[in-house]
């Protein structure tokens, strides 16, 4: 079981679900109306802020969005 898998089965269900509601829009290229902001130093990596949980991705050549990390902000940070 990979991390994000992880960090899912350890949430209550009302943020599990709307942390996969935003998986599935940012991986469809939904993004409007979502904090999503870029991370500095970067090229090409996003963060998309749900309340104390952060949802981190990365933008292919093909204009694809991949979910890299999710977990809580203070430790999300430290990754990378």
């Amino acid at each position: 079981m990979d991390r994000i898998h992880k960090f899912l089965a350890k949430l209550s269900t009302k943020p599990r679900e709307r942390v996969i509601a935003a998986i599935a829009a940012i991986t469809n290229n939904h993004l409007e109306g979502m904090d999503v902001k870029p991370l500095k130093g970067k090229k090409g990596w996003f963060r998309c802020r749900l309340g104390d949980i952060r949802i981190i991705f990365v933008r292919t050549q093909s204009h694809t969005n991949v979910v890299v990390e999710v977990d809580f902000r203070g430790k999300v940070y430290r990754r990378f």
